[in-house]
């Protein structure tokens, strides 16, 4: 049976293992839905909790720079009376900002990861749909529950959506987001100097977040995260198909020509090329289902994904800007 959750939203002891803490703050994440009149069902797709997330820096091809940026930060998870030493305090938070699919996510996550905190991924995009001006209560709740559950990384994934623009006329959004703004910004100052507690706000759109966040003392930290040039594409080509094969328990991949694979895919994002091999190992499945032998993906079966990748790109982007509509 999972234990009960402490007395007075105390940090659990080291004795409740992984999965009864994990359930204890599912619990309690559920209560503040509940204060605020949504049901617990409510969380899927909005709040996830890892309280041992496993995406190290090592799983992230390319991104040297962010990689150094994000690992100074453990340091005010790990030992922040470390500043205290040197007479200042750790840094609250950071934004980590670039294009969609260059791996912001799985930077925080490392972040955690790397630090052994618990990681809280809050979609600020769908909050936001559901809460609306609301948000801001919301988040001073969940900010206040991981402050109570010792070492933590919080993502406010999405953050431009704080501003929104995507729920409200421009007036009215400027006026409700700010107030949610300043809620966040309010729970922020009132964070202890050293609660072990890192926020990490990601966005591709820069221009939509308030520059209040990022005011010096709150997420004041900033890291690009940059589309990857053809040397890190072929580290996250390498990484993705190295975990392909390692859950099939085979190989899956022949030897590739990175010199024909690499100029076609610039200006791909590591989740694009994540999901070029994902639908030619797809294609393999398909082949394999109607009985015949499909062989290992070669550098032409992802150059012809490259080249449906970018068809089915277009067509989103028509649908996007009303083309089709």
């Amino acid at each position: 049976m999972a234990p009960d959750s402490p007395r007075d939203g105390a940090p659990f002891p080291p004795s409740v293992d992984a999965d009864g803490q994990q359930w204890a703050i599912q619990r309690r994440i559920g209560e503040i839905f509940s204060k605020l009149g949504e049901k617990l069902a409510e969380l899927t797709g909005r709040v996830d909790v890892q309280v041992k997330p496993e995406t190290s820096f090592d799983d992230i091809g390319g991104l040297a720079e962010a990689k150094g940026l994000v690992r100074n930060v453990i340091t005010a998870l790990t030992d922040p009376e470390l500043y205290r030493k040197w007479g200042i305090t750790p840094p609250k938070g950071m934004l980590i900002y670039g294009p969609p699919g260059t791996g912001k996510t799985l930077l925080a996550r490392a972040l955690a990861t790397e630090a052994g905190a618990v990681f809280y991924h809050l979609k600020l995009g769908t909050l936001t749909s559901k809460f609306g001006p609301n948000t801001g209560e919301l988040l001073q709740e969940l900010l206040g529950l991981a402050k109570e559950q010792g070492k933590g990384v919080v993502l406010l994934d999405q953050a431009e959506a704080l501003a929104l623009e995507h729920l409200l006329p421009p007036a009215q959004a400027r006026e409700a987001g700010a107030r949610i703004v300043a809620a966040l910004c309010e729970k922020i100052d009132t964070l202890d100097d050293f609660s072990r507690l890192v926020i990490v706000a990601a966005t591709a759109r820069t221009d939509s977040v308030d520059p209040s966040l990022v005011a010096p003392g709150r997420l004041d930290h900033l890291v690009e995260v940059p589309l990857p040039d053809a040397t890190a594409q072929q580290q996250i080509l390498a990484l993705a198909r190295a975990r392909a094969e390692h859950n099939a328990g085979r190989p899956l991949v022949a030897e590739l020509d990175y010199r024909v694979l690499l100029p076609p895919m610039g200006g791909m994002s590591g989740g694009e090329i994540r999901d070029i091999l994902r639908r030619a190992l797809e294609e393999k499945v398909h082949t394999a289902g109607q009985g015949q032998e499909p062989g290992p993906v070669t550098t032409q079966d992802l150059l012809r994904q490259v080249d449906v990748y970018r068809r089915i790109r277009a067509v989103v982007e028509k649908i996007r800007y009303g083309q089709y509509l």
